[in-house]
């Protein structure tokens, strides 16, 4: 980031935060008569000293300390002269308009803006993913509506008899807590037989929503978020700013501390001083007092993003020094909590542990995770976690094309929304519903709209089980039209991401169908079988990912005396046949490790990661044992290593590898090894030798025929239709796969 563009944003923030203030003074100033309203201000010949005095005046007097502090310090350190003055009056002026519009007031309108400032780097080095307003409002509607004991006529709102509580322990600038927020309020309209909109909402406010974030400014906006959906006193809010590096001897990680302990000391938070003791620091006052953290009911939450790998952003916006020492802090934290091995995934897998610790059994958690949470190796442990203790409940997930894979504001990586129930005692969890949209609602009220319509198949998970073949999805619609589908399973296997990895229902039928060796098309039904093993089965070695590769060799086009050959890139123009010649030479850094490296060397290579929208072939054959950058290396018999070839780029063998993909950016998927290595592929041990024989004969047929990208190979598909037509012939299946080159020519994971 450029000092200027540094700059511009630091001033942007403080703009945007006198602004709130102003809100806030003025909703203050028509309860409270000693306080001058804006337009009393405005008349003034020095509105900077008179906001500075008014300013004092609620924060000595009324005690709103922790919402207006930033914005007195931000004053206090302007200079007095015409510039600032008119300047000053101009926002007065713009915040004595919302504050007059009670819908600018409901509406998030700040939290808006703070997120169009913290588009760029300053996100990137705070792991900040802001919510949309709609999936926002979708994941709480799904969180406060679906069957629970939550009884929201009564104040204070209870759940499982207890007093509700509500937690984001990422809140930013309270998005999603004031999604919860007009949940409940909305249901306490609907479900109370007296009105009590007001005790409601400053129990809410009061006791009920809890939140905490590292950025001091984004928790003052979500303060005055949740404030002013209904802006009359109140004595205080369970809102925390954590400190967020390391001091003296003292390593402070936010709300990652609470992994160790529920208490919530002094020297935790921005607004306390670095010393023994605790306190509470809330819209409205800031009081000396302990503070436990209670057991929660509902978690919402979207949680940072940052990963310990490829660079290693982890609390990436301190020096580099003391963000080695909160990596170590979080590390010995780990393994003393026995979670070692999720900061792979980001510090996203260590808030889910984090949200399980504090929730309540039939409590729910309701997040916004990378979609790679549903295969990736390094999210295991926590899909182990779901599994063993809570009933998955929804798993929504964009396959809107153009960019739209994400339900946060700033990224384009593909999301989804989560939604679990923790399990009492020795209770079995019940159906999973993939909710698979094709267009995401684009505001409250189509969220609300698909919400109800997803509350409403709750408990109808059998009549929608993906591994019936004679089950239909349901069509979820909006304004009359299809905007995606919804379906049901029962997660059986770790890998929950092959469920879900087409838009369509049926693909995705036949993709876990074919898991088990089922050949199911949707025109047909179940039309045969396939006997399938995996390539650690078939004796298979799969060598170094390209981190080993790079940090042993260094690449060369040219021979320069070197014996290492190597298949470097992939260039579709280029790379579009099963057969394939090195085209690269590698020179050792190290003599001893390149030699032990090349021992796993090989001749079939897979690709490691592809954007599906542009890749030809995903598997190819090499004349020599090579190592490469991009491809998976893997050590085979010669006639194995083409049958596989082949086989990998027939549409049964791009399905199976479908099926263990982690996605990144809708069509951007990687194929990690320890996925790779059980994938299920033809088992060529058990095939009789006039079988292989004719498959081997049908690799020299195509191995120079040519492939085109893969949208455009299921739309009019040529190479492709000749080897799945002499599959099927040697395999006994007299199928046609014409239905499969349709939906997967239009699926949106090719075509992006």
């Amino acid at each position: 980031m450029s000092t200027k563009e540094e700059t511009h944003r630091i001033v942007s923030t403080a703009g945007l935060l006198l602004i709130d203030a102003m809100v806030f003074h003025e909703v203050v100033a028509s309860f409270h008569r000693d306080v001058p309203t804006l337009s009393t201000l405005l008349s003034s010949q020095n509105i900077k000293k008179e906001l500075e005095n008014a300013w004092q005046y609620i924060i000595q007097r009324i005690n709103y300390e922790p919402v207006l502090e930033i914005a007195l310090n931000i004053l206090r350190n302007m200079p007095a002269g015409p510039y600032i003055d008119r300047e000053l009056r101009r926002l007065a002026n713009l915040s004595y308009d919302i504050a007059s519009s009670r819908v600018l007031l409901r509406h998030d309108l700040f939290g808006r803006i703070y997120h169009s400032l913290l588009l760029g780097d300053l996100a990137k080095y705070y792991a900040t993913y802001y919510t949309s307003i709609p999936a926002a409002r979708l994941l709480a509607r799904l969180l406060v509506n679906l069957p629970s004991s939550l009884d929201v006529s009564i104040i204070p709102p209870t759940y499982n008899g207890e007093p509700l509580k509500v937690v984001d322990f990422a809140c930013g600038s309270g998005t999603l807590l004031s999604a919860i927020y007009k949940e409940i309020d909305a249901r306490h309209r609907i479900e109370a037989e007296e009105l009590m909109v007001d005790a409601l909402h400053k129990y809410l406010i009061e006791e009920g929503i809890w939140g905490f974030d590292v950025l001091h400014h984004a928790v003052h906006l979500a303060a005055m978020a949740l404030f002013l959906h209904n802006p009359i006193p109140v004595s205080g809010s369970k809102l925390f700013a954590l400190r967020l590096g390391k001091i003296g001897e003292n390593a402070y990680l936010g709300s990652i501390n609470f992994l160790s302990s529920p208490t919530l000391a002094q020297d935790m938070m921005l607004t306390g001083e670095v010393a023994r003791g605790q306190e509470v620091v809330s819209v409205s006052k800031k009081e000396a007092r302990p503070i436990e953290l209670p057991r929660f009911h509902i978690c919402i939450m979207n949680p940072p993003f940052t990963r310990s790998v490829g660079g290693n952003l982890l609390f990436g916006s301190l020096p580099k020094e003391e963000r080695r020492e909160l990596q170590r802090e979080l590390s010995r934290l780990l393994r003393e909590k026995n979670i070692s091995g999720i900061g792979q995934a980001g510090l996203g897998a260590v808030f889910v542990f984090l949200a399980d610790k504090y929730l309540e059994e039939g409590g729910r958690i309701g997040l916004v995770l990378p979609r790679a949470v549903l295969t990736g190796v390094s999210w295991w442990k926590v899909r182990e976690l779901l599994m063993n203790k809570y009933h998955i409940e929804y798993i929504i997930t964009s396959y809107e094309t153009n960019n739209q894979w994400n339900f946060s504001e700033n990224t384009d990586l593909s999301e989804i929304l989560l939604v679990a129930r923790k399990r009492r005692g020795l209770e079995e969890p019940s159906y999973t519903l993939f909710v698979n949209l094709w267009k995401k609602p684009v505001n409250e009220l189509e969220s609300i709209h698909v919400g109800s319509q997803l509350i409403q198949l709750y408990r109808s998970g059998s009549l929608y089980d993906i591994e019936n073949s004679n089950a239909s999805p349901y069509h979820l619609k909006l304004h009359g039209k299809k905007i995606g589908e919804v379906y049901s399973a029962k997660l059986m296997e770790n890998n929950f991401g092959m469920y879900n990895f087409f838009s369509q229902m049926e693909l995705n039928r036949a993709l876990l169908l074919l898991r088990k060796g089922i050949v199911y098309l949707p025109d047909q039904g179940i039309a045969g079988n396939i006997r399938l093993t995996t390539l650690s089965k078939l004796g298979a070695e799969i060598g170094p990912d390209r981190r080993q590769v790079h940090s042993t060799f260094r690449v060369s086009n040219t021979y320069a005396g070197s014996v290492y050959r190597a298949f470097w890139g992939y260039d579709s123009a280029i790379i579009n046949t099963i057969y394939q010649r090195p085209n690269a030479y590698l020179e050792p850094k190290n003599t001893e490790q390149a030699r032990d490296l090349w021992k796993k060397r090989g001749n079939l290579l897979i690709v490691e990661r592809t954007w599906l929208s542009t890749y030809t072939v995903l598997a190819t054959y090499l004349s020599e044992k090579v190592l490469s950058n991009v491809w998976w290396p893997i050590k085979l018999d010669e006639n194995c290593a083409k049958i596989l070839a082949v086989w990998i780029n027939s549409t049964f063998g791009f399905m199976l590898l479908s099926s263990i993909t982690e996605v990144t950016r809708g069509p951007w998927v990687d194929f990690k090894k320890d996925y790779l290595w059980e994938m299920p592929v033809l088992d060529i041990n058990n095939m009789p030798e006039d079988k292989r024989r004719e498959i081997l004969n049908l690799y020299e047929r195509v191995k120079q025929e040519r492939f085109r990208p893969l949208p455009q190979e299921f739309a009019q598909p040529s190479t492709r239709r000749i080897i799945d037509e002499e599959i099927c012939r040697v395999l006994g299946l007299n199928v046609k796969l014409d239905s499969l080159y349709e939906m997967l020519a239009k699926e949106p994971m090719l075509t992006g």
